[in-house]
């Protein structure tokens, strides 16, 4: 299983004059002692507004990851977090550009982490196994989640993991071993339900796909690159969610466009499941920029709006 998740996927291409402008650089303060009276604010972490690249410095090497902080945020009252994984061959900079969160995080005030990979066999992505020479990315985001709570005012109890083929496979792996630190799940293009998944909870958990992927095959079989890796197919993956929170067997696809149907599942206990399948869809992020070659993009639902709308509906239990 280690090895199917390396493999997966993508590489968004995202030319080098197609990426969001820099913002100015931020500077981040060490956490400031509140007063202990009945005024005092319950955070006092500030941080500079807009995007800088930020370095974690993890089991002695510095891992770089991108940071969106939103112009509302003044370091007094906690936010949730959104981590947004890039795919297979792309960066840090790029998934923040192709994902854009930035438009919901101005207006509903939450962080965008977005972590980059390693440079391995094949390019830039994570190691969500044993890959022999690199870190294991699973730990490496918990102790960045560790390093946010500490420099930042995070909610702890609203944290989400999003990302693109390879990130969605990051995402779908936190879902499995890391539902004590994130609330809810948002995979795109790769989306999978490990054998031994046990999360020891109901998991929020919503997806996207489209039929016509040109990379990873929406019905399952080898993966169109990078060492042809066997997947299964996306609805039965989906429908192991479905089962795990739950949910009667039996869906209801409502027709949200000509090219998007929303799958459902009823009487889910304590978590809902949701697929999102883009019919003539390729290996895209939908209501994103078009990369030709890895197939059609639809603009008839934002996947970035639509998460966000998914996961704020969504806390870790108390």
């Amino acid at each position: 299983m280690a090895a199917t998740v390396l493999a997966l996927t993508l590489v968004v291409a995202a030319c080098s004059d197609s990426k969001k402008p820099a913002a100015s650089p931020a500077s981040s303060s060490g956490a400031s002692v509140a007063v202990a009276s009945s005024s005092a604010p319950e955070c006092a972490r500030p941080h500079t507004a807009g995007q800088t690249t930020e370095t974690l410095d993890f089991q002695g090497q510095s891992r770089t990851y991108e940071l969106y902080v939103p112009r509302g945020y003044d370091g007094t009252r906690n936010v949730p977090v959104v981590f947004d994984f890039h795919g297979y061959g792309s960066s840090a900079k790029q998934q923040m550009f192709y994902g854009n969160f930035q438009p919901e995080s101005d207006r509903d005030e939450f962080l965008i982490v977005a972590p980059d990979g390693q440079d391995g066999r094949g390019g830039r992505h994570f190691n969500l196994g044993n890959e022999s020479g690199l870190q294991n990315d699973v730990t490496m985001v918990g102790a960045l989640l560790d390093h946010l709570e500490a420099t930042l005012c995070v909610d702890a109890r609203r944290v989400y993991s999003t990302g693109m083929s390879d990130g969605g496979a990051m995402t779908s792996v936190l879902a499995c071993v890391a539902a004590d630190r994130f609330a809810a799940f948002g995979p795109v293009a790769v989306i999978l339900f490990l054998p031994s998944c046990n999360p020891g909870r109901p998991i929020p958990f919503t997806a996207f796909m489209g039929t016509a992927d040109p990379v990873v095959p929406f019905d399952g079989g080898p993966v169109h690159c990078c060492g042809g890796a066997l997947v299964q197919p996306a609805p039965d993956t989906l429908a192991k969610w479905a089962a795990y929170d739950g949910c009667g067997p039996t869906f209801t696809d409502e027709q949200l466009g000509t090219e998007v149907r929303k799958r459902t599942w009823p009487g889910c206990k304590g978590a809902e499941t949701t697929f999102y399948i883009i019919d003539g869809g390729g290996h895209t992020w939908p209501g994103s920029i078009d990369v030709g070659r890895l197939g059609h993009t639809t603009r008839q639902i934002d996947a970035s709006a639509t998460l966000w709308d998914f996961f704020k509906s969504h806390s870790l239990p108390s």
